[in-house]
């Protein structure tokens, strides 16, 4: 079975936060919410992700709704919170973001 086949399992809140820092993504300060918004300011879009720390783990649905408001694929943000990227991949999805 290959990678795009396979179910998405859910994901922490360390897994998905460690995911955001690593393509350039900065949390906000709260303003007297349990969501926290991760930023990121490219040359053609800003991005949030609001990432709700009391609903992990995280379903698919707010998986894809996470991966939506970070501008990715759905299947790669899963697989670079669960497993991590090579360096050149990363660099490749920072450049369709950017």
């Amino acid at each position: 079975m290959g990678l795009f086949s396979k179910k998405l399992t859910p994901l922490t809140y360390k897994e998905v936060t460690e995911a955001l820092e690593c393509l350039g993504f900065e949390l906000q300060p709260k303003k007297g919410t349990a969501h926290e918004q991760w930023v990121m300011i490219s040359k053609k879009k800003k991005y949030k992700v609001t990432v709700d720390k009391h609903e992990s783990p995280f379903t698919v649905t707010l998986i894809k709704s996470m991966a939506n408001q970070a501008g990715m694929n759905h299947r790669e943000f899963h697989t670079l919170c669960k497993e991590g990227l090579e360096q050149k991949r990363i660099n490749e999805l920072l450049n369709q973001i950017l």
